[in-house]
């Protein structure tokens, strides 16, 4: 089944040669069940460890994307990625072409960008700022459930903001 063309070389792309291969269409499982704000990124970091020379294998490919979301929470890993891609990408474009060997160097952005990406985004519906709402006998406070409501929508692939933005408009 044709997909459509490749943008950069133009060749067809069939869906059951993406999928022939076991670690290849686990690898394509794991990419769409993320959802593209963390895809996008992903694919693009796993390109930084493909060899000058020869194609990236779809079984480290996927070793890889499955070592990197172990690294962190979805925010900081989205973050962290986009920084890191930044950054090789600089350093190719001046002459430093060597493919990544690890995580090493996410991971050292992670330890800057992780405490940033954890604050919770601004909430627009803070309606009840001082109620306290308990869940298995722990209390926590409404932005705090807030919070842990938008990073387990966002960790299921769904933009939590799709709800508060409907909600607003009545829609």
């Amino acid at each position: 089944m044709k997909l459509g063309r490749c943008p950069i070389c133009h060749s067809h792309i069939q869906l059951e040669a993406l999928i022939q291969d076991d670690a290849g269409s686990e690898l394509l499982g794991v990419l769409a069940g993320l959802g593209r704000p963390l895809a996008r990124p992903l694919v693009q970091y796993l390109g930084l460890f493909r060899p000058a020379k020869s194609d990236l294998s779809n079984a480290r490919a996927l070793r890889l994307a499955q070592e990197t979301l172990e690294l962190a929470d979805r925010d900081s890993l989205v973050a962290a990625l986009q920084d890191t891609i930044r950054s090789i990408h600089d350093k190719r474009t001046r002459g430093q072409v060597q493919p990544l060997k690890n995580h090493n160097y996410l991971k050292q952005v992670l330890a800057t960008v992780a405490p940033e990406a954890r604050k919770p985004a601004a909430e627009a519906d803070n309606h009840r700022p001082n109620v306290i709402e308990k869940k298995q006998g722990l209390e926590e406070t409404a932005e705090q459930a807030q919070a842990a409501w938008r990073r387990d929508m966002k960790k299921r692939g769904i933009d939590p903001d799709q709800f508060t933005t409907n909600r607003k408009t009545g829609g």
